[in-house]
């Protein structure tokens, strides 16, 4: 179950990897665009340079100006587009690391749980060893205290037959003094 989770989620985020990679092609199709209209921007600055040595309407300056603030306007346009990526970039590195942190953390949890249960698995098993090596104890020492008290009735008939065996043997003894 989890596993399939994590797989959802790392499908998921190929899926976005893949839509920012797109995103990106984009870009760059969007930047060589800039790029060619740059470039036709400059041939059009050059196309004017000759028309303005023909026409002496423009200046050196003027065609320098326009110049630094084309380069400036594309430069700052690649900035914002650069920035973006890296936003985007940061975003989808966050996402994902709070993915994992999210997958870590369930199962994390899933280990607590099924410790927890194997614990009062385990607990239910040692106080069952318990109960039994009580009951056995029990066992035993009811057994002892029967055969203290079958060693004692042993020993008081072994007693009562020596005396017997005494008593019996002074008599027999008494009967051949006497004849």
């Amino acid at each position: 179950m989890h596993k399939s989770t994590v797989t959802a989620r790392e499908r998921e985020v190929a899926a976005r990897e893949t839509a920012l990679r797109e995103k990106e092609q984009q870009l760059a199709s969007t930047i060589s665009l800039k790029d060619h209209e740059i470039a036709s921007l400059q041939h059009m600055i050059a196309q004017l340079q000759q028309q303005q040595q023909q026409q002496q309407k423009y200046s050196q300056q003027d065609v320098e100006l326009a110049v630094k603030e084309a380069v400036s306007r594309r430069e700052e346009e690649l900035r914002v587009l650069v920035m973006k990526r890296e936003s985007e970039v940061a975003e989808a590195m966050s996402r994902r690391e709070e993915e994992i942190m999210e997958a870590v953390r369930k199962r994390e949890q899933e280990v607590v749980e099924a410790w927890g249960v194997r614990e009062a698995e385990l607990q239910g098993e040692v106080e069952e060893k318990i109960k039994e090596a009580e009951e056995r104890a029990e066992w035993i020492q009811a057994k002892e205290q029967e055969l203290a008290a079958e060693d004692a009735r042993l020993e008081a008939a072994r007693s009562e037959l020596e005396e017997k065996v005494t008593k019996w043997e002074e008599s027999v003894a008494k009967g051949r003094f006497s004849r």
